[in-house]
């Protein structure tokens, strides 16, 4: 009976988030605040199999495309190594797609690292890989070390810190609706077109005011994707306001949504809004202590 790894990609949220520049090639530049959390996940069934070449399932079949993430890994990997194992995938995905959780780039990660555990003499050092991550995706290189971080650049520069959520009931609320992160950027020039070309602002992590103010007690989270969003989908707006009537200490978007992330000190409180949110349709996963949590509503 052959060997078949499961790996566990989690998902990430944005404690805060700001667009502070586009270059001139249009991409964007932004500072963020990510923290990786282990709720919702996504699983990865991988196994060796003979010859070469990735075979690639999944639980959504529209999935199953040599556009997949997991396929350009596999084919992005073997060119900058040559190591290329026969090589099968199932995916079980369950981080909500469009939802700002950085799913694709989480089980990007895990491939890649699985891969490169393997590869012997061929492995990649650290920096040659994060390298490889950000061709894959801007949020891949988080991923690869999947600890709290300051982020900025395109997603390249990480730094990592010191984030300890561990006095809160971390709830992510996920709403079935999906909003195309390429749309939230394009929109966002559309309405701060003064932005394209203005200085970049530089950070520096240790001592931003900016990063002070989401270590407050309680933490202070910005997103400004919030006002892109919300306008063209005012049910994103109310679903925030429904969550603030159950008084988190903090309440942001993630990404570009649609997804939220609320921090609660009151555990109760926190099992309260999971069982409103639930019953309005929306998908509510908790953790604490780096932990997922099964929460009876």
């Amino acid at each position: 009976m052959s060997m078949v790894w499961k790996l566990r990609a989690g998902c990430k949220v944005n404690l805060y988030l700001d667009i502070v520049g586009v270059r001139e090639d249009g991409y964007h530049e932004i500072e963020s605040l990510f923290y990786p959390l282990p709720a919702p996940c996504d699983i990865l069934d991988v196994g060796l199999t003979r010859g070469q070449g990735l075979l690639l399932t999944c639980s959504a079949a529209a999935l199953e495309t040599e556009e997949n993430i997991l396929s350009r890994v596999y084919s992005g990997f073997a060119g900058a190594t040559g190591f290329a194992p026969g090589v099968s995938v199932h995916l079980d995905k369950n981080i909500p797609m469009g939802a700002g959780l950085g799913g694709g780039s989480s089980d990007a990660a895990v491939f890649l690292s699985w891969l490169n555990a393997r590869a012997g003499e061929r492995a990649l050092p650290k920096s040659e890989l994060s390298r490889l991550a950000l061709t894959l995706g801007a949020d891949v290189p988080f991923f690869l070390g999947n600890e709290p971080a300051w982020v900025t650049g395109i997603g390249e520069k990480i730094t990592p810190v010191s984030c300890d959520l561990t006095s809160y009931t971390v709830l992510v609320v996920c709403p079935e609706v999906h909003v195309d992160t390429k749309w939230a950027y394009k929109r966002w020039d559309e309405m701060f077109e003064s932005a394209r070309g203005r200085p970049r602002k530089e950070l520096t992590p240790e001592n931003s005011p900016i990063m002070s103010l989401c270590f407050t007690k309680p933490p202070k989270l910005w997103n400004g994707f919030e006002e892109v969003v919300f306008h063209e989908f005012p049910t994103l707006y109310e679903v925030k306001k429904h969550i603030l009537n159950h008084f988190p200490d903090a309440c942001v978007m993630s990404g570009s949504g649609s997804s939220f992330v609320a921090l609660f000190s009151s555990p109760e409180r926190a099992v309260r809004c999971a069982g409103d949110m639930r019953a309005e349709g929306h998908a509510c996963y908790a953790s604490s202590f780096g932990e997922p949590l099964v929460m009876d509503s």
